[in-house]
């Protein structure tokens, strides 16, 4: 049986399916029909990993995303609708269509943003999670990065401040397997990317980043470290990006001998419907259901995006600061 009731079980399913929902709009209604330019990160396969972590977070706490962040941003709480009209750069957006997919922000949510510089997020969290530690809000911080930004100074530095001011921060790595097109076995001298962290003294994991229930439990566990104890942790959960790095991006750097087949196998998605099935806490008309109501929310969402106006011209240079 589900070690979780089963109202957070099914809210889990929802919140993922909403995403997978919205990245696939995204990709077959946005960028196909040529409505949106540059690049955007799409967050399929990964769903798990931000749902189970932001269930196990707490209202006053504070997220700092990545490129690849619109799971995070739903799974915060932010609104879908909202979030198609950043991308499709209308004034409506949450940042008045000025900053797009990798840019999307909500400080009511305590979100802090997308960040499309790798690695740059990581001291960021740290100075937040400094902040948090003087104003004794018994607030944390959850950083979210890919296994490529283990590799830049930015992280090293930011870990470094955490670990040695015990910072209440939870710095939370999806490892995809790639950086962009560089796999991982060329990037990185250590496999178990995690054991890096042990020369900061600080509490690391590897886990399965498929698993909703075990990231949830994970990041609650570092969250009551970081809120009790001001002690930093390192998560890296091992999850499979089922898309290219962009929308652009055509993945012929990705081996024939990948099992790809076998990642989606591993979809995370189909892997807790699985559990609500076989533990019949829904029927398989009832999961039919589920994903026709988060299909049609997001439908929704987006066709009124794309009927919100665009900016004035004029409108140019307001909310600049540098």
């Amino acid at each position: 049986m589900p070690s979780l009731p089963i109202e957070r079980l099914l809210h889990f399913y929802h919140d993922m399916l909403r995403i997978r929902c919205f990245e696939e709009s995204v990709r077959d209604v946005l960028h196909k029909q040529g409505l949106i330019r540059g690049s955007s990160h799409l967050y399929i396969g990964q769903e798990a990993v931000a749902v189970g972590a932001m269930h196990a977070l707490q209202s006053q706490d504070y997220v700092v995303s990545s490129h690849r962040g619109h799971g995070h941003c739903l799974a915060k709480g932010a609104d879908p609708r909202r979030m198609f009209a950043e991308i499709l750069g209308r004034r409506t957006g949450y940042c008045k269509g000025k900053g797009g997919s990798m840019h999307i922000t909500d400080v009511s949510l305590n979100l802090l943003g997308e960040n499309p510089v790798v690695a740059a997020g990581t001291p960021i969290a740290a100075g937040v999670a400094l902040a948090c530690k003087y104003l004794n809000n018994r607030a944390v911080v959850v950083n979210f990065f890919g296994e490529g930004a283990i590799n830049n100074g930015a992280f090293h530095e930011g870990v470094n401040l955490a670990a040695l001011w015990r910072l209440p921060v939870v710095f939370a790595c999806e490892n995809n397997l790639y950086a962009i097109s560089v796999p991982l076995a060329k990037a990185s001298p250590v496999r178990e990317i995690h054991e890096r962290a042990a020369g900061y003294g600080i509490p690391h994991h590897r886990l399965n980043g498929m698993d909703v229930e075990a990231v949830y439990f994970a990041v609650q566990e570092a969250a009551h470290l970081a809120r009790e104890e001001s002690t930093p942790s390192f998560l890296v959960f091992d999850t499979y990006r089922f898309e290219g790095h962009h929308l652009a991006d055509l993945q012929t750097y990705r081996p024939r001998r990948e099992p790809t087949e076998e990642y989606r196998r591993r979809d995370p998605i189909h892997l807790l419907e699985k559990k609500i099935l076989e533990n019949c806490l829904l029927t398989a008309d009832e999961v039919a259901e589920y994903r026709t109501r988060s299909r049609e929310e997001i439908d929704r969402a987006c066709e009124q995006a794309m009927a919100d106006p665009f900016p004035e011209p004029a409108e140019a240079l307001e909310d600049v600061y540098a």
